[in-house]
């Protein structure tokens, strides 16, 4: 007998387990779904520092702009602001995907080394997946300015 309680209070704590198990994995699912979680179409900000006036990184920004096949729709060199939009057009390894995007350029100058930084607050608008299509395009149009940059020089 006693081997068969230990065997029914073993299965009664697996239960238990596999019941706090399920409810763990449940809780976090449905955090992961909520609108806040994910932030879908939120904004994602993406920052660097270059190594260029400010003069340049804004000249840079606005190639890399027309280079990725976006918009500039409003533009002040005095406040150092960018806002637009576009279809940002990104390779993946099931293809080529095209998602509309707006975004917002901040570029100001921290110090006279020169040193100038960048942030870029992108949102992404409608389609399908997660909130990382905003940073991943944060990221190229930084990757795209410091092509540009390397040309001036």
């Amino acid at each position: 007998m006693t081997q068969e309680n230990e065997g029914r209070r073993l299965r009664s704590s697996m239960n238990l387990a596999a019941r706090a198990l399920v409810v763990a994995i449940m809780a976090l699912t449905a955090t992961s779904l909520s609108p806040t979680a994910q932030a879908k179409g939120g904004p994602q900000e993406s920052t660097y520092v270059f190594q260029h006036t400010y003069s340049e990184v804004f000249q840079a920004a606005q190639d890399a702009i027309e280079r990725m096949g976006m918009f500039a729709k409003a533009q002040d060199k005095d406040k150092g602001t960018i806002s637009g939009d576009g279809r940002y057009k990104m390779m993946k390894p099931a293809g080529p995907l095209s998602i509309p995007m707006t975004f917002d350029i901040r570029i100001e100058m921290v110090s006279a080394k020169p040193e100038t930084r960048v942030t870029v607050d992108a949102t992404r608008h409608g389609g399908l997946g997660g909130s990382g299509w905003a940073r991943d395009f944060g990221k190229d149009l930084l990757s795209e300015m410091q092509k540009v940059l390397a040309t001036y020089h």
